[in-house]
């Protein structure tokens, strides 16, 4: 007997629980609030230090390692910003992936801000300065001999790193209308080279 009345008390706590829990009222998601992503991937560019070999040294070179130019170096940081109405959300370091930081960089941010008309101000630079060209280093493209050939193809396989690098400084600066419960992207794109701010749902 006393079994079966703990067993219904149980029962009976059990349900009010139930019924109370699927009464309870969970928070929403602040209808005040919208979301700034901020988010892309490109190539970093290498930043060298530059020279150009002497014959002696050129002819110790094995074949195969022989170039008329040598670089050392490592690929650029950047140091993202953004700012809304000229108040700072983010200031960050950016490096590409790797142990060498020579892989693709990834900027992935995600900012809840307060609906509204807003500046948005996106600031993308390199930290690090990039050696100007120097023309001493480039090939003298005059002559036929091998070497001279080989050296204009380095020549223009640098020109190629540089250009499929992000450029050094992006900055987008706009005045958008952050909607409730809307996300506005951020985003580069190669093709543009440039950075864009597009408006969609959440």
């Amino acid at each position: 007997m006393i079994r079966r009345s703990i067993g219904f008390l149980v029962a009976v706590g059990t349900v009010a629980l139930v019924l109370g829990a699927s009464q309870m009222r969970l928070p929403a998601f602040p209808s005040a609030d919208s979301i700034v992503r901020v988010s892309w991937s490109a190539r970093p560019e290498r930043v060298e230090t530059c020279r150009r070999l002497t014959d002696e040294e050129y002819a110790q070179r094995p074949a195969h390692m022989r170039r008329r130019v040598e670089c050392e170096g490592t690929t650029a940081r950047y140091e993202l910003r953004v700012l809304r109405d000229s108040v700072l959300l983010v200031v960050d370091t950016v490096r590409g992936g790797g142990l060498r930081h020579d892989r693709e960089l990834y900027v992935s941010r995600e900012l809840t801000v307060p609906s509204g008309p807003a500046r948005l101000q996106v600031r993308f630079v390199r930290l690090d300065s990039s050696q100007v060209a120097d023309e001493s280093l480039r090939a003298d493209t005059t002559g036929a001999d091998a070497w001279q050939n080989r050296a204009a193809r380095e020549d223009e396989e640098r020109e190629r790193r540089r250009a499929e690098a992000i450029p050094a400084a992006l900055v987008v600066d706009t005045t958008v209308t952050l909607q409730p419960r809307r996300v506005v992207l951020v985003t580069y794109g190669d093709a543009g080279r440039q950075l864009s701010v597009r408006s969609g749902p959440q």
